[in-house]
C-alpha cells in the first residue's frame, strides 16, 4: 500500500500553522497539490488585482511544490482555476507556456463568486502523475512529444 507524503516547501506559506491543509500529499507517483493562490511566504497577497501577475505567482508555487516532490510542471495530467472572472483565463496563455511549454493537461476552468479574499483572482489546483513518459494520442503513440520531460523556465517572459 502507497504511504502518503505531505509536500510541503519553506518558500511558501506555512499553511499547516495557519490553515487546516497541506500544500500537495503525494500517494504512490501520485501529487495532489491544493488550490494555489498568489500568496508569498508571509501569506501577503501578491499583485492585488493584478490576473497575469497572479497566475504568474500561483504557477511558481505550484512548480515549487512539484520541484520539492522530486517532480516537474510537464508532470501535471489535470489543473483546475477557479476565476473571479472567466474573461481573465484568456491572458494566461504566455504565462502558461512559459511554465508548460508545449505540455497541456487537461483543464477545468469555472466563474465563481468570490475566492477566500476580494483581492485574489484565482485559485488553482492540480493532479500531477510522475514517471509516466508515454503518450497515446487518438490511440497511437505519438514520438518525440516532449510531454513528461523537465521542462526550464526561461528567466524572461514569452512575448505574445
Amino acid at each position: 500500500m502507497a504511504k502518503k507524503e505531505i509536500i510541503y516547501s519553506d518558500r511558501l506559506a506555512p499553511a499547516r500553522k495557519r490553515f487546516a491543509f497541506s500544500h500537495a500529499i503525494r500517494v504512490g507517483n501520485t501529487i495532489y497539490i491544493a488550490g494555489q493562490t498568489p500568496r508569498d511566504k508571509n501569506h501577503v497577497i501578491c499583485h492585488k488585482r493584478d490576473f497575469v501577475g497572479q497566475i504568474e505567482m500561483v504557477f511558481e508555487n505550484m512548480k515549487e511544490l512539484l520541484e520539492v516532490a522530486g517532480s516537474s510542471m510537464q508532470d501535471v495530467v489535470k489543473l483546475n482555476f477557479f476565476n473571479r472572472h472567466l474573461w481573465d483565463i484568456n491572458k494566461m496563455m504566455p504565462v502558461f507556456r512559459k511554465y508548460f511549454g508545449d505540455h497541456v493537461p487537461a483543464m477545468t476552468s469555472v466563474e465563481v463568486v468570490q475566492l477566500w479574499h476580494p483581492h485574489i483572482l484565482v485559485e488553482v489546483e492540480a493532479i500531477a502523475v510522475v514517471g509516466e513518459d508515454q503518450i497515446i494520442y487518438e490511440g497511437k503513440e505519438v514520438p518525440g512529444v516532449k510531454y513528461g520531460k523537465r521542462y526550464t523556465v526561461p528567466d524572461s517572459t514569452e512575448p505574445e
